[in-house]
């Protein structure tokens, strides 16, 4: 058996870790969390486990549609594994919805935006993100 491809993205629901592994969840990451509770203790939910482990939760739809929900889009290790995630899989993706915890709104990737280190990390920085504590105007 030929060892598995890192950041190698399947339709559904996965877990990416920082070193570029994926794990397949057969069905909802809620489920997998609850049978898997050693892993992150208390966590009983998608954004309490991505909080507590750094892992990325990553759901891909047809069409070429991903959702990501990540642990902070300043962290140098979290913007490298999205980095080699998307651009790896960029011929696959339409368009990516990152949601970073502890922020307001969200980031929308395009496939000509996965083309650039350069414009990859400008989204990042987007102001589209706001902490979820900022005074409102």
């Amino acid at each position: 058996m030929a060892p598995a491809k890192l950041f190698d993205l399947a339709h559904g629901a996965s877990w990416i870790l920082l070193d570029g592994r994926v794990i397949k969840v057969p069905g909802f990451h809620t489920s997998w969390i609850s049978s898997h509770p050693s892993i992150a203790p208390g966590a009983t939910n998608t954004a309490e486990f991505v909080k507590k482990t750094g892992w990325i939760s990553a759901v891909l739809h047809e069409g070429g549609y991903l959702e990501l929900i990540t642990r902070s889009a300043g962290d140098v290790r979290q913007a490298e594994c999205l980095w080699n995630l998307l651009s790896r899989n960029a011929a696959e993706l339409d368009r990516v919805v990152l949601m970073v915890l502890g922020m307001e709104g969200c980031i929308v990737l395009r496939r000509e935006d996965l083309a650039s280190r350069e414009r990859f990390d400008a989204l990042l920085a987007s102001p589209a993100l706001k902490p979820e504590d900022a005074p409102k105007p």
